[in-house]
């Protein structure tokens, strides 16, 4: 998955043309504008493919890579507002997916702060 992120990263403003989600689609359908999408950007890099990737349809990305369709729709999925992202903002949400633990961290510093604050908010009142 790094090798994937690093491959996005190295065209950071390039756009992706992101996928509709699980739920909403099937294998077998495209990115939702004419653009390469993540699936597509790891399939055309060689040594991922002699590493065992066997197309690029949703069901292919997911067994190769190992991911739940809740974590390949993080990385790749879109809607209807947002069809498509910059391949640096794609790479973050495939290191976040790889290693969770810094978002973890910024989620669980807001709810600290929240919690202070609402103690405070009691306290006063």
């Amino acid at each position: 998955m790094l090798r994937w992120a690093t491959l996005l990263e190295r065209n950071p403003h390039q756009i992706i043309g992101l996928l509709p989600p699980s739920w909403a689609g099937g294998d077998a359908r495209g990115p939702m504008i004419d653009r390469p999408s993540a699936i597509d950007v790891a399939w055309d890099d060689v040594v991922l493919r002699v590493m065992g990737l066997a197309g690029r349809s949703r069901r292919e990305a997911k067994a190769f890579f190992g991911l739940s369709d809740a974590e390949l729709d993080r990385i790749v999925a879109g809607s209807w507002r947002c069809p498509i992202r910059p391949a640096w903002q794609v790479a973050a949400r495939i290191r976040n997916v790889e290693c969770p633990r810094l978002e973890n961290a910024i989620v669980g510093s807001v709810l600290a702060l929240i919690l202070v604050f609402c103690a405070i908010f009691y306290w006063i009142i």
